[in-house]
């Protein structure tokens, strides 16, 4: 994915005016990049209070799981801020990228 679209992508999934559902549509994008800073901005939104919770969904389960599955699972500290349902989200959709019963051990 092109450096300027990853911007623009990242622009709108942390702006808390944009519509929700665009920013779902964001998230759920953005699952295409390994991009660092992709990573960061969904960990941020999994963290915001205010976040809804489809949102927090396009997030954890659509995107930072498939992300992580390709390069490293979150960590520790990572997982320690997300809310109650965006963790249960992510373990959920980190397991289904990475395959349930192949040992794998989810933060």
């Amino acid at each position: 994915m092109e450096t300027w679209r990853i911007e623009a992508l990242i622009k709108l999934v942390l702006d808390p005016a944009a519509r929700e559902d665009e920013r779902v549509d964001a998230a759920m994008y953005l699952c295409e990049s390994d991009d660092p800073r992709v990573r960061a901005a969904l960990v941020q939104v999994c963290c915001d209070q205010g976040a809804g919770y489809s949102l927090t969904a396009a997030c954890t389960g659509e995107s930072l799981g498939e992300i992580a599955a390709r390069t490293a699972p979150l960590t520790a500290e990572e997982l320690a801020l997300f809310r109650g349902e965006a963790l249960r989200e992510y373990r959920t959709s980190y397991e289904q990228f990475i395959g349930v019963g192949n040992g794998a051990v989810v933060g």
